[in-house]
């Protein structure tokens, strides 16, 4: 059973008050599934958007669906150079690589035959844009990123965007669906090297190989790990290299979002022993107050597509 994690179990600002800082979000691929992880600090006031959404139809929902002030992009992002957009049945299974039935094609409930979620029905010739080529300069503490295959490809073209990130989730693969795409170790070795550490998976995804499934779920798996959305931080073993804004900021976002409470003990206790406040205590008190804790973390994700 997963948890519901939509909304946290408090808000930080319930600790922090004045303090409670804002957030430059950046939403990569992002197209709506539900409601995003972030909709919550949004909603509070707590966030300013950056969302990029090549989908016009997407594009159009996203409008709809957040109201206040937010800045739209309908770029393709990569590095800089002419793609191949690979147009699928499931919008969002579209991708700058090309969906491989050799692989897919062994799940239950994904495939690329006609009707199916990873079909292909249209390529389209695209110029694709660096992130760090954005002009004006786009704005980061926390960014989200899901553009099955080409997570990679993107941050290595973001390495300035990336200086003053403080959280960043990501989705990847562990298995190639995509031919030639990047996976999980592949990100993991370029965000060490940017100065992140890996910190958790959530929504995990499986499938059973076809032709099985148990519990009458297509869609829940048994022993072949897919997919999951990986969360990397900045480097928490040297907190110098945090400013006190980014602290503050790194707390916010991994209390409200991924219900790290052990870890943003640790950023407030640092940010209490720089500027003298209490806040590393009171957020103690207040967690004690519950009887239970939810986790987010290794959690199955058994009902999408």
């Amino acid at each position: 059973m997963t948890e519901d994690n939509s909304q946290p179990l408090f808000f930080l600002s319930e600790i922090l008050g004045a303090n409670a800082p804002v957030i430059d979000i950046l939403d990569i691929g992002a197209m709506i599934e539900g409601d995003p992880r972030y909709a919550s600090i949004y909603q509070a006031g707590h966030g300013r958007l950056t969302l990029v959404e090549p989908n016009k139809d997407e594009a159009a929902r996203l409008e709809k669906a957040f109201t206040g002030e937010a800045r739209y992009l309908d770029c393709f992002l990569g590095d800089g150079k002419p793609g191949v957009f690979h147009e699928t049945f499931y919008p969002g299974c579209a991708s700058m690589f090309e969906p491989d039935p050799d692989v897919i094609d062994k799940f239950i409930s994904i495939g690329t035959g006609a009707g199916s979620n990873f079909e292909i029905i249209g390529k389209a010739e695209v110029e694709t844009t660096r992130l760090d080529d954005i002009s004006p300069v786009v704005a980061a503490d926390y960014i989200k990123i899901d553009v099955q295959g080409s997570e990679l490809r993107i941050l290595e073209n973001a390495t300035k965007t990336l200086e003053n990130v403080l959280v960043l989730e990501t989705e990847a693969e562990f298995i190639a669906i995509y031919r030639d795409q990047p996976l999980f170790g592949d990100l993991q070795v370029f965000m060490r090297a940017q100065g992140f550490v890996f910190h958790k998976f959530i929504d995990v995804a499986s499938r059973c190989f076809r032709p099985l499934y148990f519990d009458e779920n297509i869609t829940a798996g048994m022993s072949q790990m897919m997919w999951a959305d990986c969360i990397f931080i900045r480097d928490f073993t040297d907190l110098a290299g945090y400013s006190e804004d980014g602290l503050l900021k790194a707390a916010y976002v991994m209390h409200n979002m991924y219900s790290s409470y052990d870890l943003v003990y640790v950023l407030l206790n640092e940010y209490d022993e720089r500027c003298a406040t209490v806040f590393a205590n009171s957020y103690a008190k207040k967690l004690a107050s519950f009887p239970h804790l939810p986790k987010f973390l290794l959690n199955m994700k058994e009902h999408s597509f």
